[in-house]
Order: structure tokens, then sequence, then C-alpha cells
């Protein structure tokens, strides 16, 4: 279990360097010669690196929001403003 908690804390800080290790990982599950031992690090590390982008996307949109908010600008492009 000690694995698990060290891939969770061994997360690159910027999302562009978990980006590129998700990207790597696509090709090695792509790849034809991957062993069963391999697939199953592979995937658990990129649901890690998964979860770690999608919060890091979600903090970064509520900060553009308030943001937008403070600046008096509306968004565009939201199904919930054309209500």
């Amino acid at each position: 279990m000690a694995k698990k908690q060290n891939a969770a804390a061994d997360v690159p800080e910027k999302f562009d360097d978990a980006l590129e290790e998700l990207r790597g990982l696509m090709e090695l599950l792509e790849s034809d010669g991957i062993t069963v031992d391999t697939l199953t690090q592979a995937i658990r590390r990129a649901a890690v690196l998964l979860k770690h982008c999608q919060s890091q996307l979600h903090a970064t949109e509520d900060e553009v929001k308030t943001l937008m908010d403070e600046l008096g600008v509306q968004s565009s492009g939201t199904s919930s403003d054309n209500d």
C-alpha cells in the first residue's frame, strides 16, 4: 500500500508535466509488447495523474470565474447564461 501513497505524492506539480507523463503512458499502453504487470502499473499511474489534472483544471476554472466576476465580465458559452 505504500506504493499507492507514494504514487499520489509523486505527482508533478505542473499540469504540463503531468500531461506529458500521461501522453507517455498512453504510448506505452498502445504498444504491442506491454506486459500485464506493466499494464496494471501504467493504468494505476494514469488514474492518479488524471485525477490530479482534473483537480487542477477545476481549480483554474473556479479561479477564472471568480476573477471574471470581480471584473464584472460575463462569461459567454455557458448554458446557464442562456436560461
